[in-house]
């Protein structure tokens, strides 16, 4: 009688507690569930253009040029640039223009200049720094790097018989079209002592010369 008892209560007992520890187990295994947010990143097929592994940059410019008291032409020139760093480059300059006619040559029967005298040529050398650098896209699968930039520096102008000291300064924008080509947007100004000839009384004064360009230039 004693063991039929004892065999119920075992097999009660079996019945009661295997279950709940078989749950236990199920409960203490580390369940690996897909996270919320799926941190891979697919990104876009954009093809960007950077400069050069080349550090110099030549090319020419066309544009136009405000000869102070001589109006409006069109100026053409050459520049080289020598990029130092990142940031800064070292740039010279070759341009000329040919000066049209004062408002006292229009109103007045004289002519204060002749022949080459009108040809206004400047040589410079500047220092350069890219203050802002940035990008520009066209469409959905193209980015080009841009750079603003600033620059100053002293050269020599001839005009009017004259040779005179000049100062420039000026700013631009520079367009990567591609690895080895970029296109600038620039104004500057020439800065030199204004020609005797035109006013004795304002010799020695200063001469503001306004040149507004586009050039394309090329990394090598």
């Amino acid at each position: 009688m004693d063991n039929r008892l004892l065999r119920l209560f075992l097999s009660v007992a079996t019945a009661c507690f295997l279950p709940a520890a078989a749950t236990f187990a199920a409960e203490g295994d580390i369940v690996e569930e897909a996270p919320v947010i799926d941190p891979s990143v697919v990104r876009l097929g954009l093809k960007e253009a950077d400069i050069d592994s080349m550090d110099i940059e030549v090319g020419g410019y066309v544009g136009y040029m405000s000869v102070e008291n001589f109006g409006t032409d069109a100026v053409y020139g050459l520049r080289g640039a020598w990029h130092v760093t990142e940031d800064l480059f070292i740039e010279a300059q070759y341009g000329m223009t040919s000066a049209g006619k004062t408002s006292y040559e229009d109103l007045a029967p004289a002519t204060l200049l002749t022949g080459d005298d009108r040809d206004l040529i400047y040589y410079n050398l500047s220092m350069g720094f890219n203050a802002l650098p940035g990008e520009v896209f066209i469409g959905e699968n193209n980015a080009f790097n841009t750079d603003i930039y600033f620059l100053a520096g002293a050269g020599t102008t001839e005009f009017a018989g004259d040779r005179e000291f000049t100062i420039n300064i000026g700013a631009g924008v520079r367009f990567i079209a591609l690895d080895w080509l970029a296109i600038h947007l620039m104004m500057q100004d020439l800065i030199f002592e204004k020609p005797a000839i035109i006013d004795p009384a304002d010799s020695g004064e200063a001469s503001h010369n306004m040149q507004y360009t586009t050039s394309v230039t090329v990394f090598f």
